[in-house]
């Protein structure tokens, strides 16, 4: 979601060319020919995408590229390091997995060139379900038949699943784990939470991030033998389809270490998000709860033991997002402001349900 702070093209076409200059030093003739600059600065990152081309000494090269910065003025987590957090991870698990993932380029973690940290990949080509309509309302999913929709979502699930199965030390991402919130495993991960509790909500009470807080530190499974990779923001929308193939897995700003079942749970919140907070059902063909958890137990020859909890977890995670999207669009963009969304909002209302509280009911 964008806020008004319009870039010059030009100036950052400049500053881009030169900064590709250096990063390529062998290469001569370094130019982008086509650079769409956002119009306005995202709420999680920015996204630019350039053609460019430059000459080698082996001859010309052409390539299709996307610059991800972080946002230069908003923040919807309470600790971002994109250059860590996205481009070492993909570049990781490029390296070590076969999870599908653009190929990084450079990274930039100074200031001096966009005014934050950046990095660039190759741009994947394909299908990204929408959210904004969401996928299960119109587009390329909803055009399917139920039999390819039924494969498409089976696949898109083995993917999500098959990230929590990485081998995160051998393929070097040990630096994931966040000792300056405690013990890596349950500890660090409420310590987490409990920050983005603190943070977001700024010490105001919340009728439901509040009781959901609790419900989670009275139900907090000792999982801790099961230490793994999390994407953090597993969903259809942050995959890449080509026909009904996983092409591309982006968006790793909520990267962590824990129990991989944070995923699944994540997956099936946003499912619901998708379906009863946009009052529609489940598309003939798509895996229900029951099927998706199901599968995700197939790819990890594994039982989901605490999909509940990380049903809910994630439920208060995204009710925390909403607050600071509330937040933000009071700061920047008040002439769409909600003054109440940060309570009255379909996240808030799936997570009251889900932990047995009446939803918050915006007074007549």
């Amino acid at each position: 979601m964008p806020v008004s702070d319009q870039r010059d093209p030009g100036q950052v076409r400049l500053a881009l060319e030169a900064w590709l200059g250096r990063q390529m030093p062998n290469a001569s003739a370094i130019e982008i020919t086509e650079l769409v600059v956002p119009a306005a600065t995202g709420f999680s990152n920015e996204t630019f995408l350039m053609d460019v081309r430059w000459v080698e000494p082996a001859g010309p090269v052409e390539a299709e590229l996307v610059l991800r910065s972080q946002p230069q003025t908003t923040a919807l987590f309470p600790e971002i390091d994109i250059i860590s957090q996205q481009y070492r991870t993909m570049t990781q698990l490029a390296a070590h997995t076969d999870i599908p993932v653009p190929r990084t380029r450079w990274a930039e973690p100074g200031t001096d060139v966009l005014g934050q940290p950046f990095f660039v990949m190759d741009r994947v080509k394909g299908d990204v379900p929408g959210d904004s309509p969401p996928y299960t309302v119109e587009g390329f999913v909803m055009d399917m038949t139920p039999e390819q929709r039924r494969t498409w979502h089976h696949n898109a699930i083995t993917a999500m699943a098959r990230v929590g199965a990485v081998d995160w030390r051998a393929a070097g991402l040990d630096y994931l784990d966040k000792p300056h919130h405690g013990r890596l495993g349950a500890e660090q991960r409420r310590n987490y939470f409990d920050l983005f509790l603190r943070w977001a909500c700024r010490g105001l009470p919340h009728p439901v991030a509040d009781p959901a807080w609790d419900w989670l530190l009275a139900h907090w499974p000792q999982d801790d033998d099961l230490v793994e990779l999390s994407w953090g923001d597993a969903r259809p929308g942050n995959q890449m389809f080509r026909d009904l193939d996983v092409v591309g897995i982006f968006d790793w700003e909520m990267v962590s270490l824990g129990n991989s079942e944070s995923d699944l749970g994540w997956w099936l919140f946003l499912q619901r998000y998708h379906t009863e907070g946009s009052g529609v059902p489940l598309p003939e063909g798509m895996l229900d709860r029951d099927q998706t958890i199901a599968r995700w137990e197939e790819v990890r020859a594994r039982p989901a033991q605490h999909v509940d909890f990380y049903e809910v977890l994630g439920g208060f995670h995204f009710t925390l997002v909403m607050v600071k999207l509330a937040e933000m669009m009071s700061r920047f963009a008040p002439e769409l402001a909600d003054a109440d969304m940060a309570v009255y909002n379909p996240v808030a209302s799936i997570t009251a349900e889900l932990i047995g509280i009446d939803p918050p009911v915006r007074p007549a």
